[in-house]
């Protein structure tokens, strides 16, 4: 999948519209900072007894979490054992034939292949092997229970399928140089990194088995820190417990692993042994087994009891602070009871949703004064200055275009439009309320009526339409590499990422585009995008429909000074179950929709109270927590327009407003995998304009000359 995409889509059973008529919307206050679902840290525990089995039948009131030192409140508890199967456990092998002597991978490869065959080659869960050497990084095509098959692929070295391929062998016949230790730690590195991302959209646990005592530990070029925030988090994603096996005693080895295990806080704390195989399993909450046993003994000690075991779910405390390292710790009610999980984990800015606060609030009438007394500032200072402003009421379309030819250049141009779009949703400035007594309770019963029987009746005799379509984009521009580039920092103004034209055309009820772009201005590979759908037709009478459906949904506002006279406004709101209006964000680390459902929803419809026609409608959606949108909304202003010598109530103008954590796309360890960023807000401004009839022309020609005579 690309980036961050978000639909808004209208759907009913009606046919679609073109032309319409609109509504209005007022918005509520800005929703609280909430959390990412996919950030919430989920753990796989394994509890054993005193005789280091597996203990099943435990319940939430037998753990506790401790974040910190401090309790943390686990906020779900799934039960899982062998018998269950849902989602099957996952057994990873891998054999290392780089960095052992040939002797030691040869018996490696013939102990795996004992261990494959027992049982008549029928493995109780399904595994896959992977191979490392000098000659590259190889996989067995799937994950497989039949022992028998996997163990001809290993021991034949054919039919495994490529991750990586070395183009030189870099092994020493003796002894090891700095350059070939360096090799063999990257692609080691590699190979555990690579599983990571490959096992990490895949559901249910898994425990990666490296036979072997691991890569050199004593040279590691560069800053480790990243990579050890990179294993820790990655590894976590995929649910990965890594095991160490071995049958002989350590090469040049002489450390305690016990000695870094207890996390690594900064860069300063930080160095190659705590990327060490042995750390690395433990922190995982893995195991080191020891040479006591033979390898195929071990292999299976790995796997008896490893498809018991609880997945904890907790929440994160928020933190300002990149790679803020947290200890982890769960503790058993019973005391011949232990835990073994990850030991700790690496706490983002980014879990949270923290949207920027602008310090300059204010009403239209002081930002025109703004505008006015700044003739003479330049483009650019201009809108740095409108950048760090929000308004506190909403700024009219009339308004906003009463300024186009006012301001110094394009920059100054693109902030005021933003500025007016995000104020799309709020209330117009006292000024603009007639000081009129509300309709009585039957003016208003007639004034829905009508626009009722303008949707029901008027709209679907439009005639087959086009007009130009042109759409803004603007998103935040966050630089990913800088360390300030959060969801808590960076700057978070919206700034333009596209301008897109299309012709709209309206036939037979269906709606198309025919994009292009204009003036060169693509989109941005960093920015994310919007699409809006229904606008021409589905979301109006979606609006009307769903109101009609449930009683007291629909209810009068306030009344508004429209350019040609007073406009009635009514307040909606839709409950979920009532609702066909869909929302769809995208995407979960598996390139799945991560929210996609008929969202409930709420907002204002304004409407013309002598001809029911529908002039404003502006809708915003009630998301669940759970969603990674915390926002969508949109809003669209209908106005006349003469098309072939007849006035009708069609678009003029659009904004569409969204607000979710967006997935950026990562390249390491030779993968490519999307994970999750910051939030980040999309905003489309869109305007349509050169109605037309759409006609077709057919010609007949008559009097073709005769086919000549064929001989």
């Amino acid at each position: 999948m690309g980036l961050n995409h978000m639909e808004m889509m209208a759907r009913s059973g009606c046919v679609a519209l073109l032309c319409l008529p609109i509504f209005a919307f007022a918005q509520q206050p800005p929703a609280p900072a909430q959390l990412a679902p996919e950030a919430r840290i989920h753990l796989d525990v394994v509890v054993t007894g005193q005789a280091g089995k597996p203990v099943s039948g435990l319940g939430m009131k037998d753990f506790r979490l401790l974040d910190n030192s401090q309790p943390a409140r686990i906020a779900s508890l799934q039960v899982f054992d062998a018998a269950s199967g849902d989602p099957p456990l996952e057994v990873i092998v891998l054999l290392d034939a780089l960095n052992p002597s040939s002797k030691h991978a040869d018996e490696a490869q013939k102990a795996l292949v004992e261990f494959l065959r027992q049982n008549g080659g029928h493995l109780a869960e399904p595994v896959s092997i992977y191979r490392l050497s000098d000659a590259g990084f190889y996989a067995t095509p799937e994950p497989s229970t039949d022992g028998n098959a996997l163990a001809a692929l290993i021991a034949q070295k054919k039919g495994m399928r490529v991750i990586t391929e070395h183009t030189d062998s870099f092994r020493p016949p003796a002894y090891l140089s700095f350059q070939n230790q360096m090799s063999r730690v990257h692609s080691s590195l590699n190979a555990l990194g690579a599983i990571a991302l490959i096992e990490r959209p895949k559901p249910g646990r898994k425990i990666l088995i490296w036979i072997g005592n691991g890569w050199p530990v004593e040279e590691i070029s560069g800053d480790p820190f990243p990579q050890i925030v990179e294993f820790s988090t990655r590894l976590r994603e995929a649910r990965i417990a890594l095991y160490r096996v071995t049958a002989w005693p350590p090469e040049n080895r002489d450390f305690h692993y016990q000695n870094y295990l207890s996390g690594v806080k900064s860069p300063t704390q930080a160095g190659s042994r705590d990327l060490a195989l042995e750390v690395l399993a433990t922190e995982t909450g893995g195991r080191v087994l020891d040479q006591d046993a033979d390898l195929a003994t071990q292999l299976a000690d790995c796997i008896a009891g490893a498809g018991t075991y609880y997945a904890i779910s907790f929440d994160p405390p928020r933190t300002s602070v990149r790679d803020d390292y947290h200890d982890l710790h769960v503790q058993m009610a019973g005391l011949d009871l232990a835990a073994r999980t990850f030991t700790g984990y690496y706490d983002e800015p980014d879990y949270y949703d923290q949207p920027h606060v602008a310090a300059d609030h204010r009403t239209v009438e002081q930002l025109e004064q703004l505008l006015t007394s700044a003739h003479s500032a330049g483009d650019g200072e201009l809108a740095r200055r409108l950048e760090g402003i929000e308004l506190t009421e909403r700024m009219s379309s009339p308004r906003l275009a009463s300024w186009k030819d006012r301001l110094p250049g394009p920059k100054s141009w693109a902030a005021l439009v933003v500025l007016a779009d995000t104020s799309a949703f709020l209330p117009p400035p006292a000024a603009e309320i007639p000081v009129t007594p509300a309709p009585d309770k039957e003016a208003r019963r007639q004034m829905l009526a009508q626009a009722i029987h303008y949707l029901s009746e008027t709209i679907p005799r439009l005639p087959n339409l086009f007009a130009m379509r042109t759409t803004a984009g603007y998103a935040e521009q966050l630089k990913r590499e800088e360390p300030e580039a959060t969801s808590s920092g960076g700057d978070r103004s919206l700034h333009l990422t596209s301008v897109i034209a299309g012709t709209v055309l309206y036939r037979n009820g269906d709606e198309a585009v025919d994009s292009e772009v204009l003036k060169g201005k693509k989109p941005k590979k960093e920015a994310g995008s919007l699409t809006t759908k229904g606008t021409f037709g589905p979301i109006l009478t979606t609006v009307i429909l769903d109101g009609a459906g449930v009683p007291g949904a629909i209810t009068w506002s306030r009344w508004e000074q429209g350019v040609s006279g007073p406009e009635a406004v009514f307040r909606f709101a839709i409950p979920h179950g009532k609702s066909h209006f869909e929302v769809t964000h995208c995407c979960l680390t598996d390139g799945s929709n991560d929210f996609q459902d008929k969202s409930a929803y709420h907002g204002e419809i304004t409407v013309d109270p002598t001809s029911g026609a529908i002039l404003r409608l502006a809708l915003e959606s009630d998301l669940p927590p759970d969603a990674t949108v915390v926002r969508s909304a949109t809003m669209v202003e209908y106005g006349p327009q003469v098309i072939g010598g007849t006035s009708y109530i069609c678009p003029v103008r659009s904004v569409s407003l969204s607000r979710g954590r967006r997935m950026i796309l990562i390249r390491e360890w030779g993968q490519n995998a999307e994970v999750p960023g910051p939030y980040e807000t999309v905003l489309n401004d869109v305007s349509f304009e050169d109605y037309h009839i759409f006609r077709s022309q057919t010609r007949l020609i008559t009097g073709s000359p005769p086919q000549q005579e064929q001989h």
